[in-house]
């Protein structure tokens, strides 16, 4: 079984850094999962006004008010099947504030669109496709595209003026033996949402049952 990452990147996923490959490398029938430990150099981003709707975002898992520098943070990821049957990937962040704040996602490989869908928080009633490509570095970039509501059995674009699109870049440093990631969420009318950049380093451990809290409060079959 090929991961939801190498079916996306195709023959291109060779050329990712080994250790990014091993990251992105997990499937449900390897029973491995990974938890990633790290410090976040800098959180930043939001303007006053945007407060309230991070604020609103902790509910959801999404987005959160809080930001400073040298914030420890960790980062499970499982794979597994749904039950849809369908090939998962969960990630689960935990920002380590005065407050733990979570920012979590599913993401799915789509067959018949040759991508990754993002499943945005507990609730997955906002999602978004999710461009990959492979960086000189043998590093590995995320683009997400504008956000969709699923409500009820019904798909909604969010207008641009409210929704906001991701970057995500993930390297690894040979010499320090450690993981560099950095994000960045931004709105065309209203500049930076939130990013973050820091450092990290990986355990891998066997499971044979995950916890709750990997599951979204509902599986949706998209």
């Amino acid at each position: 079984m090929l991961s939801i990452y190498e079916q996306a990147l195709g023959e291109n996923y060779k050329q990712l850094h080994p250790q990014l490959q091993k990251k992105f490398g997990l499937t449900s029938e390897m029973k491995i999962a990974s938890i990633c430990h790290g410090v976040m150099e800098e959180i930043w981003g939001g303007r006053f006004y945007m407060y309230p709707f991070l604020q609103l975002g902790t509910l959801k898992n999404i987005t959160f008010p809080e930001r400073g520098k040298d914030i420890p943070f960790t980062l499970e990821n499982y794979a597994y099947q749904n039950s849809f049957g369908q090939e998962c990937m969960a990630w689960i962040r935990r920002f380590h504030f005065n407050k733990t704040r979570s920012f979590d996602a599913t993401m799915i490989y789509k067959s018949n669109r040759r991508r990754i869908v993002d499943y945005l928080g507990i609730d997955q009633d906002l999602i978004t496709d999710i461009d990959i490509s492979v960086l000189d570095n043998g590093g590995i970039r995320l683009l997400s595209a504008p956000l969709v509501l699923y409500k009820h059995g019904l798909k909604v674009s969010i207008p641009r003026f409210f929704s906001g699109t991701a970057e995500a870049l993930e390297w690894y440093d040979d010499e320090k033996e450690q993981f560099h990631i950095q994000v960045e969420v931004k709105n065309r009318y209203f500049g930076t949402i939130f990013g973050y950049r820091g450092t990290f380093t990986i355990e891998y451990f066997s499971f044979d049952s995950f916890p709750e809290y990997v599951i979204p409060r509902k599986e949706t079959n998209l």
